[in-house]
């Protein structure tokens, strides 16, 4: 039997919207799977958007989004449609529009991609700082129950006994820095997990032939003019108290993860035609997950890149 377009649709959307969910992890916490299929858990939604339409996407966040709430609750049903739902719609909806029409492209493809990419930093910045604004408006009340929570978790895990020569001072030292860092790094990996999911969904949509418009190339990735400013904005802004620097935080985490990603662009094409190319990319990707701090370099070659171009012609 053949579906019509709108009940496979339909169809689509309710398979999309129960996996966003099942993955989210918010149905199955502290199960260690869950943590890694947390990364992917928008990628149905960006399936869906991408492959049939970015309504349907809204359609399957919407069905992940009551699942959630039967399940769980009302927060949970807040998390899926802020943190997954909206963002996959809107950047569904963005690249149709942007990636729609060839005429001019793949010239502009890259400040296109940037384009959606500081979008998202400022959405998931507004929207993070609203919706723990929802959870405690007052900002130092939400740090004493992250505080409470990050100790909890660490007598839980053992971690007290590991330490036996550390004193009270030293261990509230520490609580003070893992609660400083929690809540951008919870936004930081939000980006991430949209960035992975997307560019997932997007490539799997275009192997099945379910894209309309061509896939654009993403060693051309570039942050638009004046995003460096917007950076030192958001530093400055990071300096404040209170809500105002956490939104400051989130922006400059998220900008500097993105020149991240400009940075391994500009290895990925100045690597082209080399005879150990492959083992180049490997050696990059391989040192960047395993110790984390190569980071920093990719980062100022993204800032660099920005200013000086340095695929000129490389494309």
């Amino acid at each position: 039997m053949t579906l019509s377009p709108l009940a496979q649709a339909i169809f689509v959307a309710i398979i999309a919207g129960f996996a966003t969910a099942l993955m989210s992890g918010l149905l199955t916490p502290g199960v260690a799977p869950a943590v890694f299929l947390s990364l992917l858990a928008p990628a149905p939604l960006f399936i869906a958007g991408f492959g049939w339409h970015p309504l349907v996407a809204a359609l399957g966040g919407i069905f992940a989004a009551l699942i959630a709430h039967f399940a769980i609750g009302w927060p949970a049903a807040l998390m899926i449609s802020g943190m997954i739902a909206l963002p996959v719609f809107v950047l569904t909806t963005l690249s149709e529009k942007l990636f729609g029409a060839y005429s001019g492209r793949p010239e502009k493809d890259g400040v296109d991609l940037g384009r959606l990419a500081v979008t998202l930093i400022l959405y998931i910045g507004i929207v993070g700082v609203a919706v723990a604004m929802v959870f405690e408006p007052d900002f130092a009340q939400l740090e004493a129950r992250i505080r409470r929570a990050v100790e909890a978790v660490f007598v839980m895990a053992g971690l007290d006994k590991a330490m036996p020569n550390a004193g009270k001072a030293d261990l509230a030292r520490l609580f003070e820095i893992m609660t400083a860092i929690m809540l951008p790094l919870s936004a930081l990996i939000s980006l991430v997990t949209l960035v992975i999911s997307g560019t997932l969904g997007l490539q799997i949509a275009d192997r099945a032939k379910r894209v309309t418009f061509i896939r654009p190339d993403f060693r051309r990735f570039r942050l638009p003019g004046g995003a460096l400013i917007l950076l030192g904005i958001a530093f400055i802004v990071s300096t404040r108290s209170g809500y105002v620097g956490l939104l400051g935080e989130i922006v400059a985490l998220g900008l500097a993860f993105a020149y991240l990603l400009q940075g391994l662009a500009v290895v990925h094409v100045r690597s082209l035609g080399m005879g150990a190319r492959i083992a180049i990319l490997a050696a990059v990707w391989g040192t960047l997950v395993v110790f984390g701090f190569p980071a920093f370099i990719f980062i100022g070659v993204g800032m660099a890149d920005h200013l000086l171009d340095f695929r000129r012609g490389r494309l």
